[in-house]
């Protein structure tokens, strides 16, 4: 009879055990994290096979989760944050684009062009002529605010990455110290579901892989470590590299075994055979379509010919040409702070100082004073040849671009790392980040639209600062072109420069425009043969399009980017969701079940009670016999 009053109050604390765990599961209903909790119980073991039992045993509370589907779920949440923070992004960069009837580029492209034909309807008008200068002014503001609108998001971006990075830290931080608590109390419910929670958290902006062996804790972000041995935390870092810009003018040929041989382009033609440059022809070194320096073969300079420190006085010859141009680009006032020329390669001395072999002509290697994207720049070489006895007559004109396989474009960096080890994120909110802060990444829907309207800046100031006329309403368009032809080269001058930031409206050369300039100017508007890749407009290009369809389809791009950004995140929700909806199924409170499952526990404490009961009015009953 007292084995039977155990195994009855074994009941009565296991049922009361379970409403207890009922309670603490509805209190916790809308905590975030928290899973359901399960009590576990068993039959206590016979000591005798004559017993009927023992009675019931609570081996513990476990919460209900399924590791594999957690795993998906912050795997699938960290896309979605992906697509989403690009989202977010390209729509900052799509409103700057917008535009009405009245306001925007496009109406300011159309102005423009309406000045210049009511100027070309009357040349002589002052008022038709401030007009035009006011209209070109606009045109170059509003190009450039575009381009600092994008600017200002991608900075934006870069304060905020630095943010997240910290967030991040902090997140890795706080799982270390929970996984110390663990190695010190043992796996609690609570613990398990706040370093749960902190995961979760944590794939929102980067990739996280975790593995969760007995006793052993790491985890990974872009396949770095960031925490391994449960605590040993490794922090991330946010590195920002920038590399100059390194163009060199060389023609190489490959035939030549083992070694290529290489050639200085101002000098060899792309055959490899020897350029004939000799009396009064003119090579010019022309930086951003703004600055140039010209060297005429045979005129005398003064400068340090062989490196030896000793300057003297000499014709410029085929054989120092190249020594020449690179003495006056160092010299231009307007060159030499942004760019430095050099005889070709260089070695760097105990001081630091690039040393190049001066005792003869290599080729001419020009690189940016300072490293990254800001400090671009656009270069070329145009070679006038003229006739040897009479310098006016023109003879040949060609240009002469840097070897795009043996120069170097400027990056601007930016990753994470860890120890110095490069991470890699594969998705997250840092990933849409960082891939859209580094120049040469080829995901940067920034960079797109800067060269986009760097493309449309070199264009325009191409074709409205020279051109030369072949007949009536034919014209070779663009100083490129010009260089590249023969003929009387007419110079406007209305627009300089070859990027939207050394783009300027020269409102003076408006009082330079004659009829003849103005009925070339007024050509461009309905012109869809430009092309935008930062060469001579020859029609060869392969993509062309007026000015206004070229900034229509930016336009369009911007757009297009952030639709398929759109269908992607919601592509991506969804997939989401489904796991999300099936893990919380499985894991979240659910009152009515838990109603359900009070009235079970309450009905097996009440009858355990009257068990009790019934046994002590039993005892009673024996010991008032034995009485």
């Amino acid at each position: 009879m007292l084995s039977t009053l155990s195994v009855s109050q074994s009941g009565l604390n296991a049922a009361k055990t379970a409403v207890e765990n009922i309670s603490n599961n509805i209190a916790n209903e809308n905590t975030p994290g928290y899973k359901k909790r399960v009590v576990q119980v068993s039959e206590l073991a016979q000591m005798d096979s004559q017993f009927a039992g023992r009675g019931v045993g609570v081996d513990g509370v476990y919460r209900i989760t399924s590791q594999y589907m957690y795993d998906k779920l912050i795997s699938e949440n960290s896309k979605v944050s992906y697509y989403d923070k690009l989202s977010s992004m390209l729509g900052s960069v799509e409103s700057i684009f917008k535009e009405t009837i009245d306001s925007g580029f496009t109406a300011d492209l159309n102005r423009y062009y309406q000045s210049v034909e009511n100027l070309r309807a009357n040349p002589s008008s002052q008022v038709y002529k401030t007009a035009l200068q006011n209209q070109g002014k606009i045109l170059v503001e509003s190009l450039q605010n575009l381009y600092s609108g994008v600017e200002k998001q991608q900075a934006n971006e870069k304060k905020e990455l630095y943010a997240n990075v910290d967030g991040v830290n902090s997140i890795l931080k706080e799982i270390g110290s929970i996984n110390e608590k663990i190695e010190k109390y043992g796996e609690n419910n609570d613990l398990l579901d706040k370093r749960d929670q902190l995961e979760l958290e944590l794939s929102s902006y980067v990739d996280v892989s975790v593995s969760r062996d007995s006793g052993y804790y790491e985890l990974k972000i872009g396949g770095q470590t960031a925490i391994s041995s449960n605590t040993n935390v490794r922090t991330i870092d946010v590195k920002e590299e920038e590399t100059l810009q390194k163009d060199k003018y060389t023609l190489v040929d490959n035939s030549t075994v083992p070694i290529p041989t290489v050639y200085d382009a101002l000098k060899y033609n792309k055959d490899f055979t020897p350029k004939i440059i000799d009396a009064n022809d003119i090579v010019t070194y022309k930086l951003n379509n703004e600055f140039e320096v010209s060297v005429t073969m045979g005129e005398l300079i003064t400068m340090d010919w062989d490196g030896d420190g000793t300057a003297t006085t000499e014709p410029v010859t085929n054989s120092n040409l190249t020594r020449a141009l690179v003495y006056k680009i160092n010299s231009n006032p307007d060159m030499k702070g942004s760019i430095t020329a050099y005889n070709g390669d260089y070695s760097i001395d105990a001081s630091g100082n690039k040393v190049t072999k001066d005792t003869q002509d290599n080729y001419l290697r020009i690189e940016s004073n300072a490293g990254g994207i800001a400090n671009e720049f656009d270069g070329r070489i145009s070679i006038e040849k003229r006739d040897n006895t009479t310098s006016s007559i023109v003879d040949s004109r060609e240009s002469i671009y840097r070897n795009e396989s043996q120069s170097t474009d400027p990056k601007s960096k930016v990753y994470l790392s860890i120890y110095d080890n490069e991470v890699t994120a594969k998705s997250g909110i840092v990933k849409a980040q960082v891939e859209n802060l580094s120049s040469d990444s080829p995901n940067n829907k920034f960079q797109v639209y800067f060269d986009k309207l760097d493309a449309f800046a070199q264009t325009l100031g191409d074709i409205t600062d020279k051109y030369i006329k072949t007949g009536t309403n034919t014209y070779v368009y663009g100083e490129a072109a010009s260089d590249e032809s023969l003929g009387v080269i007419n110079s406007v001058g209305l627009f300089s420069g070859s990027s939207i930031k050394t783009l300027k409206f020269n409102d003076s050369m408006v009082n330079e425009l004659t009829q003849e300039k103005l009925d070339y100017l007024a050509t461009m508007q309905w012109n869809n043969n430009l092309s935008y890749d930062g060469k001579a407009q020859t029609g060869t290009s392969t993509s062309k399009a007026s000015l206004s369809e070229f900034f229509r389809d930016l336009r369009v791009t911007v757009s297009a980017d952030k639709e398929s950004v759109n269908f992607l995140k919601d592509t991506q929700a969804g997939v989401k969701m489904s796991i999300q909806s099936s893990y919380d199924q499985l894991t979240k409170v659910d009152k009515d079940n838990e109603m359900l499952d009070l009235m079970k526990f309450q009905a097996a404490y009440t009858a355990n009670a009257k068990i009790i009961t019934a046994i002590d009015e039993m005892l009673q009953t024996l010991l008032g016999l034995k009485r």
